[in-house]
């Protein structure tokens, strides 16, 4: 554990009051820090390469166009690959 020293009068003993800690002796506010935790994300392209498939499938006209949009979210899709061997 973190042992603190107040840095007016050298006591270590403290309590907690909101988000500081106070020196009991001289009460002298020392503020806590909070860990910040970093907000987590990821990104998934599995369902809009899903989407893209079936949409070469509907629309065979545009099934070029879109393959290559499949091929610039992940360039070793076999299967877009294979759309362009087609057309």
């Amino acid at each position: 554990m973190n042992e603190m020293t107040c840095k007016k009068c050298g006591s270590n003993d403290f309590i907690e009051a909101e988000d500081y800690k106070v020196c009991m002796f001289c009460r002298t506010r020392y503020l806590i820090k909070k860990e910040i935790k970093s907000p987590t994300s990821t990104i998934s392209v599995h369902d809009d390469i899903k989407m893209l498939l079936e949409k070469c499938k509907r629309d065979p006209a545009n099934a070029r166009r879109y393959a290559n949009l499949i091929l610039d979210i992940n360039p070793s899709n076999a299967e877009a690959r294979a759309i362009l061997g087609r057309y």
